[in-house]
């Protein structure tokens, strides 16, 4: 009995022991919380926090690790300023997106200021900076970034610059300002995606007009351009395709890069930042990155100029002896030259001392010397489809390779023997790969390439086929070039169809006639573009206006796909010598090419 009262008296002294202690505890911790909850939020220690510490002789360990409750800050969290932006709802999402990276990214170069986006388009008036679509007639502050606009219409138009000034008095109700953007006598019809249609009245106000038709589907947009000749629309850059024809501006090309332009394109839209003046927000729009902020990424375009038939013989080879190598080049040069990738397409191989002596017989050589004419244009690429290319042996086609190659040039469809002739030329430029084939179907079958001797591709299109399959896997986009029956007509031949639409279906990107001395049609054919003949380039073809006639086809590839074509006409003067055409003469080329590509009706 006695002991059970002890052990119970002893378990009251245990209890009452551990009672006191819990309040001493209790009232030490409610002292730490007294001193996190003083009013000036500048510190989490108090006078009775260190006069507790003291006293229990532990170490003050709040300054390099405070252990804050919940929505307290610290002194540096104090002093951090809150920038607040809204971007507007106009701006599409992939800019948005870049905007706030941005932001983030400038932010983060200073430790006193952070940023908040605010969504909310109710609490659009309370931020500290809004981004949106500068109005046309507005002085230009603080630019972020920009939105490029094509002006567009179907691709077989003849007319392809329109006048800003016309645009904006179409846009403000004068339908018959941008009559002449067609070929038909009636007023033409403006078709927008709705989201451009916000976007472009926020910037040049509402629309005046009634010639519009607004879509939600960009699909339709195109539907509706390829089907009708007296319409055109605006579009982002990154939703141009091939089957557009693509408007000069004032004669500025949405394509040129910032560096080769002369101007302002006009649908380069504004985006600005608009907001209090203040040191902390201009520190931060000073550190964007204002270049990235586009939906046309420069560094991801690249431009190819496809040339027809070059050719430094006869008359050609006659001039340049009397006026200089270069003569012939000298007007359109700097054309050519302002591509990623310059291609010529020289039928002729060089021999040394150039003989000349049966150019009667329509057998050719070239001087060497001439070479000099092909640097001059800015020569990447060589192609050797050409039915002259052995008229003076296989051995003056290998030492023209050399030439070529001591150039730094490449060359295909044609070789020292027939497995080089079948290698492509390969290219990759600002990302996109670009691969060259072609072959020589007009023969002689004598000066094709063969196991043993060297001459130009034959036309073995199994083998092609293989080949296109394996580049399109690689990520390439294929041009296939031919040497073809030699038409003097804009319309192509049956064989120049059948042929040229079988490498379309074989997955080449673009098929290209180099043969003809004569502008010939062009056909959009399963998902592929095809350029039945491209005229002569340096050739002494006079005796008639269409085989003076010329076009240099400008492709323009972004992001690994084939956007767009531009047709860039020449015509040709004093037997060697091409230069852009005047309005009437590229009219009149356009027309006619445009007349023989609806090869449906000539099938009939």
């Amino acid at each position: 009995m006695k002991k059970q009262l002890s052990k119970k008296f002893i378990l009251m002294i245990i209890l009452v022991f551990f009672t006191i202690f819990s309040l001493i505890s209790c009232q030490q911790v409610k002292t730490i919380l007294d001193g996190v909850r003083r009013s000036d939020g500048k510190s989490v220690k108090n006078e009775s926090l260190d006069d507790l510490n003291e006293d229990n002789g532990s170490q003050d360990n709040t300054k390099e690790n405070p252990e804050l409750p919940e929505n307290k800050k610290s002194d540096s969290e104090n002093d951090i300023k809150e920038i607040s932006y809204y971007i507007s709802e106009l701006i599409p999402d992939e800019i948005c997106f870049l905007i706030s990276d941005n932001i983030v990214k400038a932010s983060a170069k200073s430790e006193e200021v952070k940023v908040r986006q605010i969504k909310n388009k109710d609490e659009a008036e309370e931020a500290f900076c809004r981004i949106d679509f500068n109005s046309y007639k507005e002085k230009t502050v603080n630019k972020i970034g920009n939105y490029v606009l094509a002006f567009v219409s179907g691709f077989y138009n003849c007319n392809d610059n329109i006048i800003f000034d016309d645009f904006l008095k179409f846009w403000n109700g004068e339908a018959p300002a941008v009559l002449e953007i067609t070929d038909s006598s009636e007023n033409p019809e403006m078709i927008l995606d709705d989201s451009v249609y916000k976007i472009l009245v926020k910037v040049f106000g509402e629309f005046k007009g009634s010639n519009l038709k607004i879509v939600s589907d960009r699909k339709e947009i195109s539907k509706i351009l390829s089907n009708s000749k007296n319409t055109f629309s605006i579009i982002p850059f990154e939703n141009i395709e091939k089957e557009f024809k693509v408007f000069e501006i004032d004669s500025l090309s949405v394509f040129d890069k910032k560096e080769d332009s002369s101007g302002d394109y006009p649908l380069e839209l504004e985006i600005t930042a608009d907001g209090n003046e203040d040191n902390d927000l201009k520190n931060i729009s000073d550190n964007i990155d204002y270049e990235s902020i586009t939906n046309k990424e420069e560094g991801n375009l690249t431009t190819l100029m496809m040339t027809g038939c070059t050719a430094l013989v006869r008359g050609t080879a006659s001039r340049m002896e009397q006026k200089g190598v270069t003569y012939p080049g000298e007007k359109i040069a700097e054309t050519l030259k302002s591509a990623d990738i310059t291609h010529i397409s020289n039928e002729i191989t060089f021999v040394e001392g150039n003989p000349r002596d049966k150019e009667d017989k329509i057998v050719f050589s070239s001087d060497p010397k001439y070479i000099e004419l092909l640097r001059f244009v800015g020569t990447d690429v060589v192609e050797l489809t050409g039915n002259h290319m052995n008229d003076y042996g296989p051995k003056w086609m290998v030492f023209t390779l050399e030439i070529y190659e001591k150039e730094g040039w490449q060359f295909f469809a044609g070789g020292r023997n027939l497995q080089e002739s079948y290698k492509p030329a390969k290219f990759e430029v600002n990302g996109n790969k670009i691969a060259f084939l072609g072959c020589n179907q007009f023969g002689p079958q004598s000066y094709w390439a063969t196991e043993d001797k060297a001459g130009a591709a034959p036309p073995n299109y199994d083998d092609y086929e293989e080949i296109i399959t394996e580049l399109k896997k690689d990520g390439y986009i294929v041009i296939f070039t031919f040497a073809h029956q030699e038409i003097y007509d804009y319309a192509p031949s049956a064989g120049q169809i059948t042929d040229f639409r079988r490498m379309a279906d074989a997955g080449a990107d673009i098929i290209s006639g180099s043969q003809a001395h004569h502008p010939q049609a062009i056909e959009f054919y399963n998902k592929s573009l095809i350029f039945y003949g491209l005229g002569n380039l340096f050739f002494d073809q006079m005796y008639n206006t269409e085989v003076r006639q010329g076009m240099i086809t400008k492709h323009i590839f972004y992001k690994g796909r084939h956007i767009n074509t531009v047709i860039i006409t020449t015509m040709l003067e004093d037997y060697c010598q091409p230069r852009l055409t005047d309005e009437a003469e590229r009219y009149d080329i356009l027309y006619n090419v445009f007349k023989a590509s609806d090869l449906k009706k000539q099938e009939k």
